[in-house]
């Protein structure tokens, strides 16, 4: 008796063929998908912590600052008469409306009153409110309390156009 060998093997078929690319095509579509949510993730947080430390800039820069000036007291709520550059300002209330960016050429600022050249679209606007030293949620007339709330929003400018708050720090001085 004589056998005949069979060759066994099977190739794929054309329907196996396009399942197998399209089952492929769509887990690398779900990568890159997930890839990207990644990148935009890891953006947001550089980001948020870049807005963390520009904002403790100005915290930093005014730490040791009398909330008041020490010669005309509450006489004058922001700069004095006289006080024609940041570089005079020797009081929180003077930082009160501070609104400095890199587009504008004015910031972001650092803890020595210098622009940040290398911080491009960044913008800090600062807010100081007289409030109740026993209730700090309760702002009273400014220059009528021995505690301020300072506020620095820190945004990002897009190229886009429309500011992105990203942080708000604040923080409470008292004298």
């Amino acid at each position: 008796m004589t056998h005949i060998a069979r060759n066994s093997r099977r190739a794929f078929t054309l329907v196996e063929t396009g399942l197998a690319i399209v089952i492929l095509a769509t887990a690398m579509l779900a990568m890159l998908s997930a890839q990207e949510a990644f990148h935009q993730q890891n953006r947001w947080g550089a980001r948020a912590a870049d807005a963390a430390r520009i904002g403790n800039e100005i915290r930093e820069m005014t730490m040791s600052l009398p909330i008041m000036d020490p010669v005309t007291g509450s006489a004058t709520w922001g700069p004095e008469p006289g006080e024609v550059s940041m570089a005079d300002w020797d009081d929180l209330d003077d930082f009160d409306g501070l609104d400095v960016s890199f587009g504008a050429g004015t910031g972001p600022l650092d803890s020595t009153r210098s622009v940040i050249a290398h911080l491009e679209n960044w913008r800090q606007v600062v807010t100081v409110e007289s409030v109740e030293p026993t209730n700090i949620a309760t702002v009273v007339v400014d220059g009528t309390s021995e505690a301020v709330r300072v506020s620095v929003d820190v945004y990002w400018q897009p190229d886009s156009g429309k500011d992105e708050l990203i942080t708000t720090v604040t923080w409470v001085h008292v004298q």
